[in-house]
């Protein structure tokens, strides 16, 4: 198990744009995903697209490899 401080990348709603959220943590392991965790979100496995770990030069440039056809959460 690894645990590693992060950023996550958030679709936008009616109001906001897409864009990447820090603050998380980050932990990989042997399941599907990488489980993410901060104070003021409840913990939830999401797929590796979604996180990465060095700070974003453009918060609303998505990630590189973004497949938003698959899931976007594992529960």
């Amino acid at each position: 198990m690894r645990k590693e401080r992060c950023w996550v990348w958030f679709r936008g709603g009616l109001n906001e744009s897409s864009h990447w959220v820090g603050g998380f943590q980050a932990t990989t392991d042997a399941a599907l995903g990488v489980l993410i965790q901060h104070p003021g979100y409840r913990d939830a496995r999401v797929p590796a697209w979604r996180v990465t770990t060095e700070e974003p030069d453009d918060i609303h440039a998505p990630p590189n490899d973004v497949d938003a056809s698959g899931p976007w959460q594992y529960f």
